[in-house]
């Protein structure tokens, strides 16, 4: 497993990616607090909030971000079939452990560097914007109160609200690049694998069942529906997954 740390911490394409990923939040907070007269509050100041005129940053790390992993972690794989190291790997470690190394570093690499980023623009917020006093959420009628009790619940506990909307944002982007690696695993060639990873992900990003509703706190939103979405997404992403990687370690691979 140090192999595949030491390979990502010594990638320069790879650090390139962490620093753009760690960079894109805090500078969406910059961006937010020279578009508005006021200071929001540190709980509405953050990325996933949403709170920056244009959405600019969300924009460009949430609608790319298959192309991020793949380019950080997700497509060692392919690099390994192009140099033949798959095959020397596989003879050393044996498939089931090849391949649910890449799997493992996949997933806890992206979801480090994801809630690494978020946090970092969490607390980050919470100091410039501590004396903030503008909150969009304060114009919230009682009435949609009454009718959305997690909206309710998130706006009575704001704090508590983004850290576990950080926490299942991050695992969602852990899981997303199990399911790009997996999508590797089965098209070891970049411009299948970066083409199908980006249609997947355009596919579950848009219309009123988008991913991202799930990676957005402060949403009147009902419960059902969010649960809806990450169940069928969760099922989907799990298919993925197991079909690639009982298809890889039982086929003949050298």
């Amino acid at each position: 497993m140090k192999f595949y740390f030491h390979r990502l911490l010594t990638n320069k394409k790879s650090i390139f990616i962490i620093i753009i990923m760690l960079l894109y939040p805090i500078i969406d907070l910059i961006l937010l607090n020279n578009q508005w007269r006021g200071k929001f509050v540190p709980s509405q100041s953050l990325f996933l909030v949403g709170n920056s005129e244009g959405h600019m940053m969300q924009i460009l790390f949430l609608w790319f971000l298959p192309i991020y992993l793949l380019i950080m972690v997700c497509e060692n794989y392919i690099q390994d079939v192009e140099t033949g190291e798959n095959k020397i790997l596989i003879l050393k470690l044996g498939k089931k452990k090849y391949f649910g190394s890449n799997l493992f570093i996949s997933f806890i690499s992206s979801f480090a560097v994801f809630f690494l980023s978020l946090l970092l623009n969490f607390i980050i917020s919470f100091i410039i914007n501590k004396d903030g006093t503008h909150n969009p959420s304060a114009y919230i009628s009682q009435q949609l109160l009454e009718v959305r009790p997690m909206l309710a619940y998130q706006l009575s506990h704001p704090v508590i609200t983004n850290l576990v909307f950080i926490l299942i944002s991050s695992l969602l982007v852990g899981i997303l690049a199990l399911t790009i690696t997996s999508i590797c695993f089965i098209f070891p060639s970049r411009k299948y694998a970066y083409f199908l990873s980006f249609i997947l992900w355009f596919l579950l990003i848009m219309g009123s069942s988008s991913i991202l509703l799930i990676f957005q706190p402060f949403t009147e939103y009902p419960f059902k529906h969010l649960l809806k979405i990450i169940l069928q997404t969760i099922i989907l992403f799990s298919i993925i997954i197991c079909s690639s990687y009982f298809y890889k370690v039982k086929t003949d691979e050298i």
